[in-house]
């Protein structure tokens, strides 16, 4: 596994931990834009470039995560102008996310 970390500097959380999505799906193996954010085996959200279509040149990110109970009413995905802030921004909504669940470490 490759840290995201390592390939570009971008937020961190201590708990999330960055790989490609080829090293978990062989499917996406030449996809190397493309990456999971991981909470131990937990996949917590994506991060991806999108090369195509109306938001060609820029930076997708989605949370993965649900959480049974009321719905969190906030933004899960979005898109931006950088891998970095791509990152910045899930990293903060995964934070958000539990905060509002009263998820602890």
């Amino acid at each position: 596994m490759r840290s995201l970390t390592k390939l570009h500097p971008c937020p961190i959380s201590r708990r999330l931990t960055w790989v490609r999505a080829g090293d978990r799906d062989p499917n996406l193996k030449d996809d190397l834009d493309h990456f999971f954010a991981l909470d131990g085996e937990e996949e917590v959200g994506v991060v991806k470039f999108m090369a195509a279509g109306i938001d060609a040149g820029s930076w997708m990110w989605s949370m993965l995560l649900t959480h049974p109970g009321p719905a969190f009413r906030r933004p899960t995905s979005g898109l931006t102008p950088t891998r970095k802030e791509a990152a910045h921004d899930l990293v903060k909504c995964w934070h958000k996310f539990r905060a509002y669940y009263g998820i602890e470490d």
